[in-house]
């Protein structure tokens, strides 16, 4: 809770002081180029602790199967629960209604032609990002053990590069939304509804864990336990271990891992074919900080409120629904 206060003031004073300079906009074009770069490079660390991290490659073979399942189940769930519930309260694809579509429509006749680029960008940059996440990898199984001889070391360490890392990631972010000052004027009127899309993406995974009970070995109380974990794999997977489901603990490891890394892999793609707010359901509780910066570069501005608060809804969720199924 200490980072995310640490995350979300770090975003909210550099907003503030962007929003001080927005005459002066054009003399800041360099912080996209400067966000990419941060985002591939947060990706590789991120890759190379996954790489070194011998719980994780010692998984692979044994239970990476039933990892993946879930995995698929829930993010399916998730997805398809936003996508519902989006069409339900009548936004579209972007995650805006019809009203801000078609009044955006008539503003400019490029806009269409620079949201078409954007999204066009979609599939390079998830090749980008799986490249630096396969690259990272490779690096921390072999490379790794080779200057580290204790790998807890380079863990604790990588660990604060993270945290730098996301720190900046998110100062930049909250200082291109400062620039552009409109992130928040197409949520006035929307009340309840900003609610809604976080509801939806932690109900669908719940519900999607208890269905993958029922036509597994595991139990409901277990798969439910393991959807719950929403990518938080520093959480979940040792409180279900410390109740003394072994397997089903490793299986959350891996799956929560999973998650996190499809999110940040696929988030771009997603949203071009799919939704914006389909797209911000998939990482579970990094949609809230890692991902942050990935769902602005791939979405519109204010999708940034509706990924913060799924992931700040699952985070929450997490330690009150794994002790619960698992009694």
């Amino acid at each position: 809770m200490a980072l995310l206060a640490l995350y979300w003031g770090i975003m909210i004073a550099c907003y503030v002081i962007a929003s001080k300079l927005r005459s002066k906009a054009d003399k800041f074009g360099f912080v996209e180029s400067m966000l990419n770069i941060v985002i591939y490079l947060l990706v590789l660390i991120m890759g190379l602790r996954m790489g070194a991290n011998e719980e994780v490659t010692s998984s692979l073979g044994t239970i990476g199967l039933q990892s993946v399942g879930i995995t698929v189940f829930t993010v399916g769930g998730s997805m398809l629960a936003v996508f519902a519930v989006r069409r339900l309260i009548g936004l579209n694809r972007q995650g805006v209604s019809r009203e801000v579509a078609e009044r955006e429509a008539n503003l400019a006749e490029g806009s269409s032609e620079e949201n078409s680029e954007k999204q066009g960008d979609g599939m390079k940059t998830t090749l980008i990002i799986l490249a630096f996440v396969v690259a990272g990898m490779l690096g921390g199984y072999f490379a790794v053990p080779m200057i580290f001889e204790d790998l807890n070391v380079f863990q604790d360490m990588s660990g604060d590069w993270l945290v730098i890392g996301i720190c900046i990631l998110l100062a930049t972010v909250g200082f291109n939304l400062g620039i552009s000052g409109n992130v928040f004027e197409n949520f006035k009127g929307m009340g309840i509804k900003i609610v809604l899309i976080p509801i939806a993406a932690v109900g669908g995974s719940l519900v999607a864990g208890v269905l993958y009970g029922l036509i597994t070995s595991f139990s409901v109380g277990e798969a439910v336990a393991i959807s719950a974990g929403f990518g938080w794999y520093t959480m979940a997977p040792g409180m279900i271990t410390e109740a003394g489901l072994a397997v089903a603990g490793a299986v959350s490891f891996m799956h929560n891992v999973i998650r996190e890394t499809l999110g940040i892999v696929i988030i771009p793609l997603a949203a071009k074919k799919i939704g914006y707010l389909e797209a911000v359901s998939i990482p579970g509780v990094a949609a809230m900080d890692v991902c942050l910066p990935i769902v602005e570069r791939s979405c519109r501005p204010e999708t940034i409120v509706y990924s913060f608060c799924t992931g700040a809804l699952m985070c929450i969720t997490v330690p009150i629904v794994v002790p619960l199924a698992i009694g």
